[in-house]
């Protein structure tokens, strides 16, 4: 397969927010491209976005950002459809692009309507939904009915796993269009992202139509991605200077 560079395009600047506990944060969005591992090209642009604490510097990590109040949520998912519509209009190809949401937000009413209303009709035909934060503890039930709801407003929707013992668990019961993880859950080392990938999509083999994984450190891993089962693969942005 032929290797395909990632081509990433920043905000111009940082978005920052104080959130419900008193901290100030920083959103910093990046639109990534990813691949197609069996043919070798862009399929798909997907909005990367980071929480970074303003005091530390560092992005928070999943679980603490799992803990954002409702609120907190729902004001990155807004910024986080304004980066995507921005990046629908610049032009760039490929049509479809995926976006991060808290499974949070599309679970109350009001801020289900607020996306709803924020996203509009337009952009439905162009949009993969990606739904964050669902665990093992997340209903079955619950899960169906967010994931109808993200349905309705995209042409699809992914659900994202973490590694672990059994990581398809919490998607067992619902058929995504597909399944994502960040290549950073697997570990520091070259060694340990290889061996994690290959793990995990062994495990969740089965669990959708395609599985993806996202911030590879460089396209030298889509060979591996590619022999470990993944469909799609991006690497990881560089840093904003």
């Amino acid at each position: 397969m032929p290797a395909t560079a990632n081509v990433v395009m920043r905000r111009a600047e940082p978005v920052g927010f104080t959130d419900r506990g008193g901290r100030r944060l920083w959103l910093d969005f990046a639109v990534e491209t990813v691949v197609n591992l069996r043919l070798g090209a862009p399929a798909a642009r997907r909005i990367a976005r980071a929480v970074v604490n303003g005091r530390t510097g560092a992005a928070l990590a999943p679980a603490d950002f799992a803990r954002l109040a409702d609120e907190d949520h729902l004001h990155v998912d807004l910024e986080t459809v304004d980066a995507a519509l921005a990046a629908l209009k610049d032009g760039q190809p490929p049509p479809i692009l995926i976006v991060p949401l808290s499974f949070h937000s599309l679970s109350g009413r009001r801020s289900r309507r607020d996306l709803a209303e924020r996203l509009g009709g337009e952009a439905k035909g162009r949009l993969m939904i990606e739904l964050m934060d669902v665990d093992r503890g997340t209903p079955l039930g619950r899960l169906s009915e967010v994931g109808a709801v993200a349905a309705g407003l995209s042409r699809g929707v992914l659900v994202r796993l973490s590694p672990g013992r059994d990581p398809a668990a919490p998607v067992k019961g619902y058929r995504p269009h597909g399944v994502t993880v960040e290549a950073s859950a697997f570990g520091e080392t070259d060694s340990e992202r290889a061996a994690g990938l290959l793990a995990f999509a062994e495990q969740v083999k089965g669990a959708a139509p395609t599985v993806m994984t996202f911030g590879l450190p460089d396209d030298g891993f889509f060979a591996v991605a590619e022999v470990a089962g993944v469909s799609h693969a991006s690497t990881l942005p560089a840093p904003r200077e």
